[in-house]
Parts: C-alpha cells; sequence; structure tokens
C-alpha cells in the first residue's frame, strides 16, 4: 500500500510519512487507483476538490499513465 498526501499547493504525492491527511492507495493495481479516481474517493478522503492534472502528474508517477 502507498499512501498519496495533499499538498497546500493541491498536488498529489506518495508520502508515506508526511504531514496531513492521507489517502492509502494498493500499489499492485492500476484497477484500484482508477476506481479511487471514478469514485472521487481522494475528494473524500482530503475533504476538499482535486485538480485533473493533479491526478494525472499521480497516474505518471505511480506509472499507471
Amino acid at each position: 500500500m502507498v499512501r498519496i498526501v495533499r499538498r497546500p499547493d493541491g498536488a498529489l504525492e506518495v508520502d508515506r510519512s508526511g504531514a496531513g491527511r492521507g489517502a492509502w492507495l494498493c500499489r499492485e493495481s492500476a484497477d484500484c487507483l482508477e476506481r479511487a479516481v471514478r469514485q472521487h474517493r481522494f475528494e473524500r478522503a482530503f475533504r476538499a476538490p482535486v485538480e485533473g492534472d493533479a491526478l494525472q502528474r499521480l497516474c505518471a508517477q505511480l506509472g499507471t499513465a
């Protein structure tokens, strides 16, 4: 599992021990990330809107783009 954090500027990054709210995501399956995006789970976990470009950069960082 990997922990995704939302930085104050709205960017998402993989950070296991970073400060603030985090969302856990299974790393083994690209489908897990796709479902999280489709079902707006990041927005719920962070209690804030998540920009589309931030999600695209996260997909590229995780190698599922």
